[in-house]
Formats: structure tokens, sequence, C-alpha cells
């Protein structure tokens, strides 16, 4: 039997071949439903034969069903969907699958790069497409492809990376400690100063910073200086579309906790939802400064919620509005802008604090990546000493100089070394330590 699915404001029929269930999207319910018996009425007859798509925009209207559904998360749903109905279907849509090689699909690469990207709601007038777009283009297009050589669509996967840019990050400004010490005593906003605090001295991301939630926070025995507090990173704050939350319901397990809508228009919604991976499932010891100033923050909240009563939301989160609503990743953004701006501090963004403090505990730890890995919550060690190769360099150099010293020239003795070597030789000659007495008195 087959059966009519609406997702968002697309509908599908649905059915399964050999055990494989199998999606075909349609233009309209009407038409849906008018496929669905044509299908029901094949399958009886035993007339019925699998449909294959004959166009990139057909093979991908499947692709996005059967794989995407299942494998994609909410933001990299609605992200994709954007590149191929922006970016894929207008340029190449029409292609025939069977027509497709890799110097057409080498060729739609490099006339991407002069391609003047779409425009943004609320933005500016845009560029080119940028590089960071076309790079996530390929890797779509390349998986889709490999799924079309798996289901036997076509025999090889035209997509190579021959034309396409390097995914090249922009390089990340990052304070110097000292700077760092000297904007967190210039904060006067507690719920700024408590975000970097937890950036900087916790690792953490700004979504999991905006989603963190008092239940999750333990302070310790107090009597010993908050030495013993630590906190669970179990969520983080994300706004998703409200079409990929009501299309990927298999994904809605991901989702802790829908906040209620503060607009019935909004086309999106605030949402907790699981960490990025499960290895950014973490806990995290905090420093006692950082533990002091969580502390204060939660007094603050405390008296407001007995002051307020009903007219605080109280969703438990740590940042909030005054109201108790949870103040979002790009309103933290913007606070940090404007304050760095007003104390003539070094232009950095938020996401350069977690950076720093990477940078920090990497050194602390002389270079012990998987300590570091299970604060920062990175998927994968490799992650960090790809993305702070530097600090790492920085003390290989170091030995290297201190490897020249010791084997090829004379090297410099501390103090301490040239005391330890003097009481070795008073140690093995008695007179030059009588001597050396002498001299002392004397």
């Amino acid at each position: 039997m087959a059966s009519v699915i609406k997702r968002g404001k697309a509908f599908s029929v649905v059915y399964k071949v050999d055990g494989k269930q199998v999606w075909e999207a349609c233009k309209s319910e009407n038409e849906a439903n008018a496929r669905k018996l044509e299908i029901e009425y094949q399958m009886m007859k035993g007339t019925f034969v699998l449909p294959s798509p004959t166009t990139v925009a057909e093979f991908l209207a499947q692709y996005v069903e059967i794989y995407g559904l299942t494998k994609w998360s909410h933001s990299s749903y609605a992200n994709n969907n954007s590149l191929i109905r922006n970016y894929i279907n207008p340029n190449i849509g029409s292609w025939k699958l069977k027509d497709i090689t890799v110097k057409r699909m080498d060729g739609f690469f490099t006339a991407l790069k002069s391609q003047k990207a779409v425009q943004q709601k609320g933005r500016g007038e845009p560029g080119l497409v940028s590089d960071r777009n076309i790079y996530d283009i390929n890797l779509l297009l390349s998986n889709a492809f490999d799924r079309a050589v798996e289901w036997g669509e076509i025999g090889k996967n035209p997509v190579t990376k021959n034309a396409c840019p390097d995914r090249k990050d922009k390089e990340r400004s990052v304070w110097e400690p000292e700077i760092a010490k000297i904007a967190l005593s210039l904060c006067k906003d507690l719920n700024l100063l408590v975000c970097m605090h937890l950036a900087i001295a916790c690792s953490m991301r700004i979504g999991e910073v905006t989603g963190l939630r008092w239940q999750f926070i333990s302070f310790g025995d107090l009597e010993n200086g908050f030495e013993e507090a630590s906190l669970r990173i179990d969520a983080q704050l994300q706004r998703i579309s409200k079409t990929s939350f009501e299309t990927l319901q298999r994904k809605q397990e991901n989702i802790r906790f829908v906040f209620p809508a503060t607009k019935k228009t909004s086309n999106t919604m605030l949402v907790l939802t699981t960490p990025k991976t499960n290895s950014s499932k973490r806990v995290v010891w905090i420093p006692p400064t950082t533990a002091a100033v969580l502390w204060r923050l939660k007094k603050e909240q405390d008296e407001l919620k007995e002051n307020l009563q009903n007219g605080y939301q109280d969703f438990d989160m740590v940042i909030a509005h005054t109201s108790g609503r949870p103040i979002e990743g790009g309103q933290i953004d913007e606070s940090f802008k404007q304050f760095i701006m007003e104390n003539n501090l070094p232009d950095v963004d938020f996401h350069s604090l977690r950076h720093l403090s990477t940078t920090m505990k990497l050194i602390i730890s002389k270079g012990d990546v998987k300590s570091v890995q299970g604060d920062t919550g990175h998927a994968q060690a490799k992650m960090v000493t790809d993305t702070y190769a530097h600090i790492l360099d920085k003390n290989r150099k170091k030995t290297a100089m201190k490897f020249e010293k010791a084997f090829y020239g004379e090297e410099e003795n501390s103090p301490e070394d040239l005391l330890e070597q003097l009481t070795a030789f008073c140690a093995n000659n008695p007179d030059a330590m009588k001597k050396l007495k002498s001299i002392i008195n004397n």
C-alpha cells in the first residue's frame, strides 16, 4: 500500500519496493492522491515498474526524500535545500542524468566562480558565489551522485574536486591572554561577561553557552571556594525553520525543547537541540573565578524571579533576558561587537574566545591533545591538531632551539645548574670545600 505524506508545503507518495521505502515528490495533494491510486492499481496487477529519475532535479528530489530525511540535521536540511534551490537546479536541474560527464560538471563549478550570489533577506548587495558555498555544493553533489551509483541510476560519479576551490576558512584574529583579561575586567554586562568566561575557561561554543541550563551546573561545596564546580553540556540553542521541523519528523527526537513563539507569523522557531556531535556532550570542570561569576548571575536571577513572580518565564536558562526568555547567539555576537568598539579593544569575533581557550589549554597541558579534546568537544583529536597546529609548532620550535644549545653549542647554564655543578665539585674535592667555606666566612 502507498500513502500520501505532507512535508511542509510539499506532498509525496511513499511506498515500499523489495523492502525499501521509496518517495515520489508531487506538485500538489491532488497529484499525489492520483499517483497513489495509480501505484496501488499497478502493484495489484503486477505491472508496476519503479520510475527512474531522468533529470538532475528529479534525482535530487528523490535523494532529499530518501537520504536527506534520514541523515541530515535540521540545519543541514535547510542549508542543503537552499543550495539545491538557489544554485544547483537553476543551473543543471534540467540536465539528463545519462548525459552528465566529469567535463560538464567541472564546467559547472568553474562557471559558479563568476556567478552572482543569491540575494539574502535583510543583507546587503551580494557579491559572487563564495568559495565556501562552491565547496559545499561540491560536497553535496558528490554525496548525491555516490548514492546515484549505489542505486544503479548512473555508472560513475561525475563530481571531482578538479574545478572546486579548497575550503579555506578565514584566518581568525585571537586576543592575547593579557588582552582577554583586560576585556573581562572591563565588561559590565553580566550576561555577556558570563558568556565570555564560559567560552574562554570552558571552551564552549556560543550555542552551547546560550543553551546552558542551571540544572546542569554544580557549584560543589561552596566552602571550598568553587574548587569542585563543573557543568554538563547537554544541549545547544538553535533557531531552525518550521518547514524543516515539520519535515524531519525522524529528527524530532533531537529536539529537547521548543520555546513558545513570540510572533505567530515567524517562519522559524527557537529550540534546544542535542549538541553538535556525540563528543560534544561532555562534562567540563569550571575554574573557581568563572564559577564565582556564574554564582553572581544566579543570585541576580533568583532575585529577579522573586520580584517579578509570574512575570518571569522561567525556562531555567543561564543566559536569559529579564523576561526569562533565552538570549540567542546572534544577540551575544552583537553585544560583543559593541563592547569591543566602546572599549577600543582589538577587533575579534566571539568564536575566537574558544580558540583562545584551546590555545591556552594546549600550552598549559604541553600539547596533551586528548585532554584538551575532552574540554572542547571536537569529534576527533585530529580536528584539534589541524586547527591549532601553529601552537604545537611553537613548542616544537622551542625544542629545536634547546637541541641547538645542548648538542651543537655551549648551553647557557641557569643559576640552579651552576649551583648543582658547584655542589657536586665540592663534594668530590674536600680541600675545595674548606677553601669555599673560608671565603664565605671572610
